[in-house]
């Protein structure tokens, strides 16, 4: 694929299209959409500028894109996030349009789906929420960390020399969010689960020491763990009460290809021919995993795992789900990394250990399911040349098809 600039990465965006939500075409504009101008102005505010951030775009289905917007005039003056979204809006949402082009806007921490938002970051509500639960708080603070429009997120809070975690989401997965960590405690090395609002729909947790694995690796000075610890982790894991079933990257592998394909039309071709190099699921034996396992999600200090991260993912699959998550995360970021050829060794000793006690060509294909599915992460993220990002993801997937092909062959 020719250079790519920044300018005609946004053009390639803004020419893409979706039969049955034609509001992709304002979501995805070079200019300011005018869902977006309309609802600020209905506030006295004017954009003055703005950058589309993050996509979250299922072709047919929904549409989700976050931007940074600079408002002048009005209540809304100043920089700030916005969100824009396909899905309809629960009761107190903004709809902007009618009919098939209507869009639900707000301005972050205002989710209408995520209503308790705004309140648990108000550093009082904060102190009130640890003062529930026994604890106390002073001098409290907190930071929006993570966000997943209309679905999750993660609050630090900061207060008395302490730093916690409030991790929100829908109400309906409150209960069982806690119950998870609490049956993982004690087991394995998780988040201690200090207690719930339900009035808020947020879960309480205590930071993790340590530095992830992915930061391990970054630092040629740290002491890695020994490949045989994270390959023997998922062991430990127990089946707990409860627990379903989690989708192998083989069986989302369909609906990943489809958006590959929309992305980039011109290799539609060669991407379904990976998705039939890679087949079917072939199920077989269902054991407890962790579900999400890369090298973020590991917590190390002194060489040693001591902490596993968002255990929310936690239920049955593959034996070899969790290696292949790992091994093509860690394949990826050698792409990214600066100590590639430390984040290369140590994936190839995990790899060795694995085709140990996995079947290696199972275990490839896996692996290329998982690269297919992180392969639209650079148009998610809209960087600023994404179709050649997401083609050079897509090569990546294709060596380990053909990595499989020859393990075949072995």
């Amino acid at each position: 694929m020719a250079a790519m600039t920044a300018t005609t990465a946004t053009a390639w965006t803004a020419g893409l299209r979706d039969r049955r939500l034609p509001q992709v075409e304002e979501l995805f504009t070079e200019g300011i959409p005018a869902p977006l101008e309309a609802a600020i102005a209905a506030s006295d505010g004017e954009i003055r500028s703005l950058k589309r951030v993050a996509v979250g775009w299922w072709p047919r289905k929904s549409c989700t894109v976050q931007w940074e917007v600079d408002v002048v005039g009005g209540p809304l003056e100043g920089r700030a996030r916005y969100v824009a979204t396909t899905l309809d809006a629960p009761e107190g949402g903004v709809v902007v349009g009618d009919g098939d082009h209507h869009l639900t806007i707000w301005r972050v921490p205002d989710d209408p789906f995520l209503p308790a938002l705004r309140a648990a970051l108000d550093p009082g509500v904060a102190t009130s929420i640890v003062e529930d639960l026994g604890g106390e708080l002073r001098d409290a603070s907190t930071r929006l960390r993570a966000y997943r429009p209309t679905r999750r997120a993660v609050i630090e809070v900061l207060g008395s020399g302490h730093r916690l975690y409030f991790k929100l989401v829908k109400p309906k997965r409150l209960e069982a969010l806690y119950r998870r960590h609490a049956d993982l405690y004690g087991i394995l090395p998780v988040p201690e689960p200090l207690g719930i609002s339900k009035d808020l729909g947020l879960l309480v947790m205590p930071t993790m020491q340590g530095t992830t694995l992915r930061e391990v690796l970054e630092d040629p000075t740290q002491p890695l763990p020994d490949p045989a610890v994270v390959t023997q982790l998922r062991d430990h894991i127990p089946e707990l009460d409860f627990m379903t079933k989690t989708a192998s990257s083989i069986e989302t592998l369909p609906t990943q290809a489809a958006l590959l394909a929309t992305l980039l039309p011109d290799q539609a071709g060669r991407i379904q021919g990976i998705v039939d190099e890679i087949g079917d699921d072939k199920g077989g034996e269902l054991v407890p995993v962790h579900g999400d396992f890369h090298e973020a999600q590991l917590m190390c200090g002194d060489g040693q795992i001591i902490g596993v991260l968002d255990v929310d993912t936690v239920g049955l699959g593959h034996p070899a789900d969790d290696a292949a998550v790992m091994i093509a995360h860690l394949f990826l970021w050698a792409t990214l990394s600066s100590q590639r050829a430390r984040v290369i060794d140590y994936a190839t000793r995990l790899l060795a250990q694995w085709d140990a006690v996995l079947d290696p060509v199972d275990l490839r294909k896996r692996v290329a399911a998982r690269l297919m599915g992180l392969a639209s992460g650079p148009f998610r993220a809209q960087a600023d040349d994404w179709p050649v990002q997401v083609s050079l993801r897509i090569d990546l997937a294709a060596a380990w098809v053909q990595s499989a092909r020859d393990a075949a062959r072995s």
